[in-house]
């Protein structure tokens, strides 16, 4: 699922990491990286997947990064980005990158996610139907879509968050269409499955055991167990309040909700309730001409909307997790953070939060790493996007703390390590005051830019990082209006930002250290 504060591109769903080494981009590494699906392809699908890793890592990114460096150019993306919206509320998005030659990203955002689970007894249902969308059954044979779409040698993965769960093949542009009766392109193979799903109760029960297998090996990592807890204390109102792989009860009870999983199908996987996002060596005009027929029988139905059921808690509130096995002892301290609004102050200045707090560079890193070293890691638990939301939702700090030190010193030493962040989080609040600020945040400014647009390395990344950000407001000129924000801003706003959300009230932290004999 999430990564740290690079675009969404390099999120790829659950799977918890028992390492805590820094990753690329902006903050720590992803917390969850999703593993590559079974082999759908063989040797050959490898070797495809390698061959297009390779020529993406080539191509876009020095006209990119001459854009970051030039002086204030009109617009920062350099490709054309094209919208249309068909008769049954599907927009459909064209981005030409003609650089990448015969390179095609065809990607399906549905705008639902475990954020969509409001019936008790029922979460997960989002995280099981990305599963299920693979064993869609092309032409009533089984498993007929895997093998029609590894006989392309697509490289087929897709990922699922709180929000949205996102489908994004890669080929090449030649196999849009299809070849014969018997090679159907990807164009078919996509539209089918999205629009006249076709999946049996058997295959619905064999899927929802592979989920409840994922949720168990996701279960021996600690980090499962904090967030279930972080969510159900700060979100006891809100859906946000179980995680993307659901409660445990519900998993395991997962393959008796055959019917309760139909619902959510036909509920939330409809035309008006998805973005069709298309990166690569395309022309939008003829790939508007070509999808339309595809998809224009795909029925809209309206979309309940998502209401609290309460008010969020109003004060701090604190917990120790025991854990059953002998892992380094865990600090976080989460705070509830306002819904992502492209270009509000306040999205902007979450743009920049892990240069600030949990770079290298940032102060608060620099003092737990390097001057004490009371913490051998720090970083934001699901990176930035864990609070780029439709609701308020959540940031992690993450801090990994030795063994040894905690066997010596015990809650003392949890005590000095949560005191050190809370100071490092307050330092925020008179951010303007810093005799460097302005200066300093020029660099932050232009660092972000220029990662940013580095990071849109591949039609894939550019695809991805695009459909994260066009969701909220569905504006095709979101990263204009994105960067534009983060330019803005001044020292002060850093300030009023920290003094609004960094309080108690909206504050979480929880520990985790091993018990002998303690519940998993």
């Amino acid at each position: 699922m999430k990564a740290p504060r690079q675009p969404v591109a390099r999120i790829r769903g659950w799977k918890y990491n028992a390492k805590k080494a820094p990753g690329a981009g902006k903050g720590v590494r992803p917390p969850r990286q999703k593993p590559a699906r079974p082999d759908r392809g063989g040797a050959r699908l490898a070797l495809v997947a390698m061959v297009l890793g390779a020529v993406l890592a080539i191509g876009v990114a020095p006209a990119l990064l001459a854009q970051a460096k030039s002086a204030a150019p009109k617009k920062v993306f350099p490709y054309s980005i094209h919208k249309r919206t068909l008769a049954n509320g599907l927009d459909v998005v064209v981005i030409e990158t003609p650089e990448f030659k015969n390179v095609l990203s065809f990607n399906t955002l549905v705008l639902a996610g475990s954020r969509n689970e409001v019936e008790p007894g029922k979460s997960g249902l989002a995280h099981l139907f990305e599963h299920i969308l693979f064993r869609h059954r092309w032409k009533s044979q089984e498993n007929g879509y895997e093998e029609a779409i590894s006989r392309l040698g697509a490289h087929n993965n897709a990922w699922t968050w709180f929000d949205v769960t996102f489908y994004h093949p890669l080929t090449f542009t030649a196999n849009l269409e299809g070849r014969s009766e018997d090679l159907p392109g990807l164009l078919a193979l996509e539209a089918d499955r999205f629009s006249r799903l076709d999946f049996t109760e058997k295959i619905f029960r064999t899927e929802a055991g592979a989920v409840l297998g994922e949720y168990r090996r996701n279960a021996s990592f600690p980090s499962l167990k904090l967030e279930e807890r972080l969510t159900a204390l700060l979100f006891p109102h809100h859906p946000y309040g179980h995680t993307t792989l659901g409660y445990y009860e519900d998993v395991l009870d997962m393959p008796n909700e055959y019917a309760a999983a139909v619902a959510f199908y036909e509920t939330y996987y409809r035309p008006n309730n998805c973005v069709l996002v298309i990166a690569g060596d395309v022309r939008a005009e003829e790939m508007f001409a070509k999808i339309e027929p595809y998809y224009r029988d795909w029925q809209p139905k309206p979309v309940p909307p998502i209401l609290a059921t309460g008010s969020p808690p109003k004060t701090e509130q604190r917990e120790h997790v025991p854990w059953n096995a002998d892992v380094a002892p865990l600090v976080w301290v989460a705070y509830r953070m306002p819904a992502h609004k492209t270009g509000s102050v306040e999205t902007a200045v979450g743009q920049l939060l892990p240069e600030l707090l949990v770079s290298p560079a940032a102060p608060l890193y620099r003092k737990l790493r390097f001057e004490k070293q009371t913490v051998n890691a720090l970083g934001f638990e699901e990176g930035t996007q864990g609070y780029e939301s439709f609701d308020p939702r959540v940031l992690i700090l993450s801090a990994q703390l030795y063994k040894e030190k905690y066997a010596e010193r015990g809650q003392a030493y949890f005590d000095e390590v949560i005191a050190d962040i809370l100071a490092g989080v307050e330092e925020l609040k008179q951010f303007s005051r810093r005799k460097d600020a302005r200066a300093l945040l020029e660099t932050l400014k232009s660092k972000y830019r220029y990662d940013f647009l580095a990071a849109m390395s591949s039609p894939a990344n550019i695809a991805q990082t695009f459909a994260w950000y066009y969701r909220f407001e569905r504006d095709p000129e979101v990263f204009e209006k994105l960067l534009a924000s983060v330019e803005r801003l001044t020292p002060r706003d850093i300030d009023q930002f920290a003094r609004r959300q960094f309080v108690p009230e909206h504050r979480v932290v929880l520990t985790l250290a091993y018990e002998a004999g303690a519940r998993p």
